[in-house]
């Protein structure tokens, strides 16, 4: 089990029983914040070398976040109904009223999502209300192709069987609701886009003026090159850092942190405070290979796990090894129904 090293603090969601859990390091009145989203099976643990860095970095503050029902925050009543608006209006929440309380200025805010935590950050960057300055996107593109999704489902396998929720729950410190929602179609509750070849989101930043970097995977099946020169074809200033070898999501090590930190154009933390890197992208399905940043050249020592960060759109598990039957039946709707949802 994958827990985070610093302390968690406590974000009580209005009108409701439950709060969030999140760390934070820097001035809480720095003018400048990153706030980081994990993936679906990922708690905010996954930045910590992040905010290890990030910790000299004057003026600036930065903010990882567990959604409900995953690390330290709260599940939902009776541990149901997770899906991608309750993780959205939780996130707005937090935003509104955490990084920008009414009374003080508002701060230049920047968010950086891991996979589904990407989409999470179109969906903010989508609503005015919510001050978006820009995006670092770790490998999604503006585009979910439908046989990534079944990919990423097929990755999750060990020993040709799904773990049961149970196993998913203990391992990746999640609760056994959570492990369950993420395998219903109907977790994908947020409008989208979608056509013969997958799930769109470009839409949701036709008018963003703010900053787009991407961090990806060599050999990530879900940020293709095709989403890479999407992307960049849509936002021809992106900063794009590619991470040979590396599957899907790029881990965080010394040299990722600092390309995340320098595009935000501050002062980068010493990269000595660093400690060795490691992949926090639970389920331990590593490389033997460590990946190397092609951008920069710069060899890492961080072994490079693969694992699910977004919703495979599949029945809810039972609490049993077999595999459910209604992935392709899920895809092929999909494949099938091509107009805007």
């Amino acid at each position: 089990m994958t827990l985070s090293k610093f302390p968690s603090l406590q974000f009580q969601i209005p009108k409701a029983h439950r709060h969030l859990a999140y760390s934070a390091v820097g001035d809480a009145h720095s003018p400048h914040v990153l706030l980081c989203l994990p993936g679906l099976l990922e708690t905010r643990a996954t930045f910590d070398s992040l905010l290890q860095d990030a910790e000299g970095v004057q003026g600036l503050r930065v903010v990882s976040l567990d959604l409900c029902g995953r690390g330290d925050s709260g599940p939902l009543a009776d541990d149901k109904g997770y899906t991608m608006q309750v993780y959205l209006e939780d996130t707005e929440h937090f935003i509104r009223t955490q990084l920008m309380p009414e009374g003080q200025p508002v701060p230049r805010i920047e968010v950086l999502g891991t996979s589904m935590g990407g989409i999470l950050a179109m969906y903010l960057a989508h609503d005015a209300r919510n001050h978006i300055s820009g995006l670092t996107l770790n490998d999604i593109g503006l585009d979910l192709p439908w046989m990534a999704i079944y990919g990423l489902y097929d990755g999750m396998k060990k020993a040709g069987r799904l773990p049961t929720p149970e196993e998913m729950a203990e391992k990746l410190n999640v609760s056994i609701g959570v492990a369950l929602a993420v395998q219903s179609p109907t977790h994908f509750d947020l409008p989208y886009r979608k056509d013969w070849k997958g799930m769109q989101f470009g839409h949701l930043l036709s008018g963003f003026k703010g900053s787009v970097r991407l961090v990806h995977g060599s050999d990530s099946g879900v940020c293709t090159a095709k989403e890479v020169k999407d992307l960049q074809r849509e936002f021809p200033k992106a900063k794009v850092l590619e991470v040979a070898g590396a599957a899907h999501p790029v881990p965080f090590n010394a040299a990722v942190n600092k390309f995340v930190l320098k595009s935000l154009g501050l002062p980068v933390a010493s990269a000595a405070k660093a400690e060795p890197a490691v992949a926090l992208t639970q389920m331990d399905m590593a490389l033997d290979a460590g990946p190397v940043l092609l951008e920069t050249s710069v060899a890492t020592d961080a072994p490079v796990a693969v694992l699910q960060s977004i919703e495979p759109p599949v029945e809810a598990l039972k609490p049993t090894p077999a595999q459910p039957h209604s992935l392709w039946a899920w895809l092929k709707r999909q494949l099938l129904g091509t107009t805007e949802k």
